[in-house]
Parts: C-alpha cells; structure tokens; sequence
C-alpha cells in the first residue's frame, strides 16, 4: 500500500527538508569565500570576476549538481527565442562565466548581475551556469 501524507505534512516534510538542506549548505567548505552551495541554496558569498579562477581552481564537475555564485557586469546578452545566455567576467586572466536562463529580464550589457546556478566546467578558461538564475544587486535585498 504506497504512503499517503496530507497536504499539511508534505508541506511539513518539504520545509524540513529545505532547512536540512540549507544547514548543509552553509556548513560546506567551511571557507568564509564559499561561492559554491547544494542546488537550490543560495551561496553565502558571491564570487567576483577576479577571484573566480582562485576560488574555483581545485573544484571538479561531479556527478552531484553543485550550485556557484559571482556577481560582475554582463559582457554578452542573448535570448534565442527559447533560452537566455548570458556571459560575464572572462578578462584575462579570469574565466568566462556562462549563465544558461529563461529570460533576459531586460537586462543589458554592462549591467552589474549576480548568477548562480549548476556549476559545470568545460574547460580551466570556462564555467557553465545551467540551470541558471540571474538577479541585479537590488534584487538580492528583496
């Protein structure tokens, strides 16, 4: 016979969940710049484009989905009628970050975002956000 919860516990047993996964989060790593969190859980720092390839460098793509934060303005917005791509930091000698989202959000090269989402690295000079979420700074504080 399959376990049947009522509405009031499933919305009980997801809280729960969501505090033991945020309790995780934010004893990962220990480190004080942790720009990396379990899905979902917001990080507790958010990388800059120059401390990028520092605070990622001994980080591996595995096979659990671990999600990454930075904050720096846009260098590429696209939307190709599906999805929304966008780029920032990559100035030498900072990798290139790509957040894979759903909309553009009126946002435009040169604004000044955080993105975090899916951390996956294709290769040392590129970081894939996918799924992604990106916010302007002032939406951060709401």
């Amino acid at each position: 016979m399959p376990l049947r919860l009522s509405r009031h516990r499933t919305r009980s047993a997801l809280t729960a969940l969501l505090m033991l996964g945020s309790a995780t989060a934010s004893g990962q790593d220990g480190d004080e710049k942790n720009p990396f969190a379990d899905p979902d859980m917001q990080p507790s720092y958010q990388a800059r484009c120059h401390e990028v390839r520092a605070l990622t460098k001994d980080r591996e793509t595995g096979a659990t989905r671990v999600d990454f934060s930075v904050t720096g303005p846009l260098a590429l917005v696209h939307f190709d009628g599906t999805l929304a791509y966008l780029g920032l930091c990559g100035t030498e000698p900072d990798p290139k970050v790509l957040c894979v989202t759903y909309q553009t959000n009126d946002m435009k090269v040169g604004d000044l975002v955080t993105v975090a989402g899916g951390y996956s690295r294709p290769n040392p000079d590129f970081i894939v956000l996918d799924p992604c979420l990106a916010q302007r700074p002032e939406e951060l504080a709401q």
